[in-house]
């Protein structure tokens, strides 16, 4: 029973990562990110023949004060860290005390593997849920880290865009 509390404190204590993205979406959502290999939108940039998905793009942008060209940069900025912060790998705990936490930088995380040896059950319970929740604090501190990097690195990357469009 208190492992099971402690699970559930420690997963309260992550927070959720939504730069660009609209308050009625799901956080179940999974989204498909493209690199196109000469386009700087990437994902984001509407196909000539589709002309209700680029009215609908501008209709967005405009509502938002932007170009469409803005608006572009802004959807694959956030694609861009989306990636990245689904590709972090962080790991907290101490292997050798028989517990380890591995997970990405999602909050919630999408990616969670928990190690627990031998020498991890045989320091009994009060002592391995100390350690557990010890080990998902420490993994949330550097996912959160993790995700912080990404939002600099996207607004870099927003930054020398803008450049190139002034």
């Amino acid at each position: 029973m208190k492992l099971s509390t402690s699970i559930i404190a420690a997963s309260v204590l992550i927070t959720n990562v939504s730069a660009f993205t609209p308050s009625y979406a799901s956080s179940s959502r999974s989204i498909m990110t493209q690199r196109n290999m000469f386009s700087g939108a990437g994902a984001a940039a509407p196909m000539e023949d589709d002309e209700g998905k680029v009215a609908e793009m501008e209709k967005v942008a405009k509502a938002m004060g932007m170009s469409l060209e803005e608006y572009q940069l802004g959807m694959n900025a956030r694609a861009r860290m989306e990636q990245d912060i689904n590709d972090l790998r962080v790991t907290g705990g101490d292997a050798s005390k028989g517990v380890s936490v591995e997970r990405d930088g999602n909050s919630p995380p999408k990616h969670l593997v928990i190690n627990v040896t031998d020498e991890g059950k045989a320091m009994g319970k009060a002592a391995l849920e100390k350690e557990l929740v010890s080990a998902l604090k420490d993994a949330g501190e550097k996912s959160k880290e993790g995700r912080q990097e990404a939002q600099k690195k996207m607004m870099q990357f927003i930054a020398e865009q803008m450049k190139g469009m002034a």
